[in-house]
């Protein structure tokens, strides 16, 4: 199958898995750089190597070092990266889609984490109905100053699987008339970032996803993703200075 249809796919629709346990999950505190938050009973997730895009600015730990194509070889409209760690850039076994544009910014509001139990789990079955996911949890993320160490503060994302069935319009006539179920599987994490980015972050596997790199992928996602200021951020803040708002 060619890769850009099981990227396709994999992103509209289908699988599902178990709500994870991650150990510090809500906690956002950054780990060792070489390793990352595991179970009681699990060998440690060891990222030996630090992929960093000075195109895209960002940084994120990975368990090896990746091949690495751009987005846009699968997505005309994506600006990002896929790290690929098996397989080749047309048979990915297992790779990290990582772009930088993934949503808009008002998708994700700055209150997430203080709604109001009710308000929250609407905002989430919604998001998940939006993004075809089945579900959609709240992750807190901590922020970096631009040296790398913590600063004040905390962001907050969202993450969930995609969802195992999807009802599909399969005649255009804008009603909904079918059930699809996809074979192939994505972990999705949205992460707003410090300078602007809108991170959306996806976890492929050419089979059913195993917990093991589910939750090495959760943990580089929310623990070690960093973004830093670029020429375009510096540009839109000067701009801000300027004109302040009334």
């Amino acid at each position: 199958m060619a890769l850009k249809k099981f990227i396709s796919k994999a992103l509209a629709a289908v699988f599902a898995v178990s709500v994870l346990a991650v150990p510090g999950f809500a906690a956002a505190a950054e780990p060792a750089a070489d390793t990352a938050v595991q179970g009681e009973n699990e060998a440690p997730i060891v990222f030996s190597y630090k992929h960093t895009s000075s195109r895209y600015g960002y940084s994120i730990f990975c368990p090896t070092q990746p091949k690495v194509v751009p987005a846009s070889l699968y997505n005309e409209h994506d600006k990002g990266e896929v790290l690929i760690f098996e397989g080749s850039y047309n048979d990915i076994k297992k790779g990290w889609i990582v772009c930088i544009n993934g949503y808009d910014n008002t998708e994700i509001p700055d209150n997430l984490g203080t709604m109001k139990d009710e308000e929250a789990k609407k905002f989430l079955k919604d998001f998940a109905a939006t993004y075809g996911m089945e579900y959609a949890q709240v992750v807190e993320i901590a922020n970096h100053n631009e040296d790398g160490t913590l600063a004040e503060g905390f962001r907050y994302g969202i993450c969930g699987p995609t969802a195992s069935q999807v009802e599909v319009d399969t005649n255009g006539d804008g009603v909904m008339d079918s059930v699809a179920v996809a074979d192939n599987q994505m972990m999705k994490l949205f992460v707003p970032g410090q300078y602007g980015g809108r991170f959306v972050l996806g976890l492929i596997e050419e089979k059913n996803l195993k917990q093991r790199d589910v939750t090495e992928f959760l943990n580089a996602g929310i623990y070690t993703l960093q973004q830093w200021p670029t020429s375009a951020y510096d540009k839109a803040k000067d701009e801000a200075k300027k004109n302040p708002k009334k």
